[in-house]
């Protein structure tokens, strides 16, 4: 279930596509292809990666180590590649005093197990990723210590499962009553002569006993010892730890279509935008120059591939959309991946929707009513 669920949350974020955005007072927020940022963030960040491998063993390894460090390699003012960092092999330190020429700066060392080099690097020189849970606000705590006392609640339940099978307690058992003291040899010479009873074909299903025994069933089942349901709530305490929602783990019990597409928006809402924003602040912050920072230039996730719609429902809110001069017909297109339309970058709507100073004019002696018009 633990790896299920880092599986899930990778996945969901290595598909993500990253683009940059400009905010200003006149266009709001506007995206700007930058192909040299796209190059990197969206196809190889390396020359051994895909985007989408990268991004997932990033993810990967934020989750299952509480950190995740990733090498800014620059040539000049430009970012060449971007590379990972054993989680594992880096140390955070602190040098408040000044010894390596900065006071109160942040380095992070990385000690090479495959050549025993160790390695320096600038806070600004590394992306550093952490889980939601730190201390300190400089390192995070891996998913695994926090389902620490989880994962030893199902260790138990299974060495308990375990012990039942050894001692072959599982299934039906016979006990017989008796008055009297009994030995071991005559304990084993009755349970041979009552097992030789019930092989016997003859026999038939019926065992004879001496008078004043009495026989009764004994069953033990995995229903009994609760087995299911401890493991079933150790399963949910699990994926609550990574934000995952029980549908995701094949867990329908209380779940219908409507709950499951709630489920889905509240996966987005409360588990993958806070863990976007964790990666667009870390990204904007040191992969944009100072300058692009100051224009109100940032650095955001694409999240329409998480809202995909059906056709019929495309349609509509589109149509919506261009009726009510929200979208120009040229932006429904590119969304739609269709090419740009000549005339199609103006806004187009219903005349009917009017402001309220205007509201009555149409009325007036040479006023017209227009439902029909084109705005530049």
């Amino acid at each position: 279930m633990y790896f299920i669920c880092l599986k899930h949350l990778s996945e969901s974020f290595g598909k993500m596509q990253w683009e940059k955005r400009e905010i200003t007072k006149l266009k709001g927020k506007e995206t700007i292809f930058d192909n040299d940022l796209d190059l990197l963030l969206n196809i190889r960040p390396n020359p051994y990666m895909s985007a989408i491998t990268f991004w997932q063993t990033v993810e990967l390894n934020r989750n299952h180590y509480g950190n995740a460090y990733v090498y800014i390699e620059r040539e000049g003012k430009k970012i060449k590649n971007l590379w990972q960092l054993p989680s594992s092999d880096v140390e955070i330190w602190i040098d408040n005093k000044g010894y390596f020429g900065l006071k109160d700066s942040i380095w992070y060392i990385w000690n090479d197990t495959r050549t025993g080099k160790r390695y320096s690097f600038l806070k600004d020189e590394i992306l550093h990723f952490k889980t939601h849970m730190s201390w300190d606000g400089l390192s995070g705590m891996a998913v695994r210590d926090i389902l620490k006392a989880q994962l030893n609640t199902q260790k138990s339940a299974l060495n308990f499962l375990k012990r039942i099978y050894k001692s072959s307690t599982l299934g039906t058992k016979v006990i017989i009553h008796y008055t009297g003291e009994l030995n071991d040899a005559k304990a084993k010479n009755m349970i041979n002569k009552i097992a030789d009873f019930a092989k016997a074909k003859e026999s038939g299903a019926f065992i004879p006993l001496p008078l004043g025994y009495q026989a009764q069933l004994l069953e033990m089942k995995l229903a009994d010892t609760q087995f299911f349901e401890n493991n079933k709530n150790t399963a949910l305490q699990i994926a609550a730890a990574f934000g995952i929602k029980p549908n995701i783990i094949n867990d329908y019990t209380k779940s219908s279509y409507s709950n499951s597409e709630t489920q889905q928006l509240d996966f987005y809402v409360n588990t993958l935008q806070p863990l976007f924003l964790v990666y667009e602040q870390e990204l904007s912050y040191k992969l944009l120059h100072p300058a692009e920072l100051a224009k109100g230039q940032r650095l955001g996730i694409d999240t329409k591939a998480l809202f995909e719609m059906d056709n019929q429902t495309k349609a509509n809110v589109y149509s919506t959309y261009v009726q009510n001069f929200i979208m120009t017909p040229n932006e429904v297109r590119e969304a739609l991946k269709l090419p740009y339309v000549e005339g199609g970058d103006k806004l187009v709507g219903n005349g009917n929707a009017i402001s309220i100073e205007k509201a009555g004019n149409q009325y007036e002696e040479g006023g017209e009513n227009n439902k029909d018009t084109v705005t530049e």
